[in-house]
Order: C-alpha cells, then sequence, then structure tokens
C-alpha cells in the first residue's frame, strides 16, 4: 500500500491530498490537488475503481490512512512514501 515516488508510472494519476495552500507553495510536477477531506467525502466524484491512484502529503502518514480507507471502499490506492516532505 506504500510505494516511492520513484517507481509511479509517468502517466500515473498522483494525487496531493494536501490543502491547496500547501499544495501552491510546493508539488510534484504533474499531481492534481484534491484536499483530502474532499477525497473522503466524495471519493466518487473523484475515483473510480478500475483505475490506480498514488496519494502524496507532507510526510506520507495522512496519505497511508487516507489509502488505507479508500481501498476498504474498493478503490485502489498506494501511499507515497515520505511525501513531498521527502522531495524537497
Amino acid at each position: 500500500m506504500q510505494i516511492e515516488l520513484s517507481k509511479v508510472g509517468i502517466n500515473s494519476t498522483l494525487i496531493d491530498i494536501r490543502t491547496p495552500f500547501e499544495f501552491s507553495e510546493y508539488n510534484v510536477p504533474g499531481s492534481i490537488n484534491i484536499p483530502r477531506i474532499n477525497l473522503l467525502n466524495s471519493p466518487e466524484v473523484y475515483l473510480n475503481k478500475y483505475d490506480t491512484y498514488y496519494l502524496i502529503c507532507s510526510k506520507g502518514v495522512t496519505s497511508l490512512s487516507t489509502a488505507k480507507i479508500l481501498n476498504s471502499l474498493g478503490y485502489n490506492c498506494y501511499s507515497i512514501i515520505g511525501g513531498v516532505d521527502n522531495l524537497k
């Protein structure tokens, strides 16, 4: 359920679950910002159960807990180890 960013394919969907402010300060090029609360409140709006998603947060802790919740709902999500703080 955890993966290093270097192992994620270039065309994969990388979702940054931090706040829009945090996302604007620093983000991984190509990632999209969907705050955690939005993603958990309405996952069906943003995700489908056929694709794989890679979640990133600041340190990798919040994205891991979010991935576990979404996976329990039938989605296929992985957490990026170390988060964006590991990339700075």
